[in-house]
């Protein structure tokens, strides 16, 4: 009996071919650019190796003072700010101190061509918030002691690029001419992955920032990393924050310094926003715009296949009329073409879910040059995202789900019209 009833709506759809595949390729359209869209926005979110913690992760980081008519701001922190505001918080499991900046160095070993690679300066807790996957070796556990014997961890194409092979756990290199000592070798990362992306890593010498900073209470060189506790509201954490902020802006207020502040720590949702060191993010008119961008999107195959029904409707009146003359019910007839919806969406679904991988796959750089947020990685290394990045099925399902309605929501009123046409006035054609 199913098995018929798929039969019938599938002859019927062969038999009208080109507005059966015009519908088909709107809602596939649609699919693709709104998991594209999707995708491309939370791939800075999703857990993926090593950053698997990504909605426990803040980030501390920003100040912005004013003094006088001068408004002064900076990404980087000091050491001393960075401990006042963000030590020892309730809700905070793990906290890391890393360099604000990523750094641009030459690494050399004897025999071999320099070259330049990304580097960061990182404390012994950075090891511990991230999954990084060790091939050789193993982290620096003292940051202190890793700063003054000069410690490097190496990812896996820098250490081949070096020496040819992975395992070099022991030997030496030079950082812009300084020798470094090789302790481990990681795998790769992914320049879409900010928090942890780098082609080497040295010990994070906070008694040295310390020194460079001086008198210096707010404008420095590290930013902090926050692992949240499982189930902590990042809330919570940002009104300890702000209690701190307010007696240190307090003790400025007597310099005749503001100090302002910007809703730090920050949340990766928070991140993903444009805001800078003076502004505080503003995730709800980036959501806004993301749903306006969605919705437009969904809308096509809405519009798609209502007109495509309609005129599928036009070209088979006759035959809608000679099975209610023959004592079809009103709800076979809608429930035949609600159908026909169904298969549309489902095939459309597929060849748009299967085009949005392999496009993010194959030219994903042009989705993410236009949000700007990773030109400049992608354009050192060129790379590609990981599968596990693209490929989440609560994407795909959202973007199949809402296509599948508004496709029957499309398609119930055409239906329904012309399940409730005379019989006699069907057979004859007439409009």
């Amino acid at each position: 009996m199913i098995m018929n009833y798929f039969k019938q709506i599938i002859y019927e759809m062969k038999h009208q071919r080109m507005m059966t595949w015009v519908a088909v390729s709107g809602t596939a359209l649609s699919i693709f650019l709104v998991m594209a869209f999707f995708i491309t926005d939370n791939i800075s979110s999703v857990d993926v190796a090593p950053e698997t913690s990504r909605s426990r992760i803040l980030v501390g980081e920003g100040v912005h003072v004013k003094e006088g008519e001068y408004d002064n701001s900076g990404m980087s922190i000091t050491v001393k700010l960075a401990e006042d505001a963000y030590k020892d918080l309730d809700g905070i499991e793990k906290i890391s101190f890393v360099g604000g900046d990523k750094m641009a160095e030459q690494l050399s070993v004897a025999g071999k061509e320099p070259f330049v690679a990304d580097g960061m300066r990182v404390d012994s807790d950075f090891w511990k918030i991230f999954d990084f996957k060790f091939i050789d070796g193993k982290p620096f556990t003292d940051a202190k002691a890793a700063a003054a014997e000069r410690y490097v961890v190496l990812t896996r194409s820098s250490a081949r690029r070096l020496f040819n092979e992975e395992n070099v756990v022991g030997r030496d290199i030079e950082i812009r001419m300084i020798p470094y000592h090789v302790v481990g070798v990681v795998e790769d990362v992914s320049p879409l992955l900010d928090k942890t992306y780098a082609h080497f890593y040295v010990a994070l010498d906070i008694d040295k920032y310390r020194k460079v900073e001086g008198d210096d209470e707010v404008f420095g060189s590290v930013k902090v990393l926050l692992q949240m506790k499982e189930g902590v509201d990042p809330a919570s954490i940002k009104e300890q924050v702000k209690t701190r902020y307010g007696r240190m802006a307090a003790k400025m207020k007597r310099e005749g310094k503001e100090l302002i502040y910007h809703e730090q720590p920050y949340t990766v949702e928070e991140m993903k926003t444009f805001f800078g060191s003076n502004n505080s993010p503003d995730v709800k008119i980036h959501q806004r715009t993301q749903w306006v961008i969605y919705a437009i999107l969904l809308l096509l195959p809405a519009i798609n296949l209502s007109s495509m029904t309609r005129s599928r409707l036009r070209h088979r009146v006759s035959e809608i009329g000679v099975r209610r003359a023959f004592g079809a019910k009103k709800r076979d007839i809608i429930s035949q073409l609600l159908g026909e919806n169904l298969i549309i969406t489902c095939i459309g679904g597929i060849i748009g879910f299967v085009l949005c991988l392999l496009f993010l796959y194959l030219a994903s750089h042009l989705f993410f040059e236009m949000s700007e947020k990773f030109e400049d990685s992608l354009e050192v290394l060129n790379v590609r995202p990981d599968f596990s990045m693209l490929f989440r099925w609560q994407n795909f399902l959202i973007a199949f789900v809402v296509c599948f309605v508004l496709n029957i929501v499309s398609a119930t009123v055409p239906a329904w019209r012309a399940s409730m046409r005379n019989p006699a006035e069907a057979i004859s054609g007439a409009h």
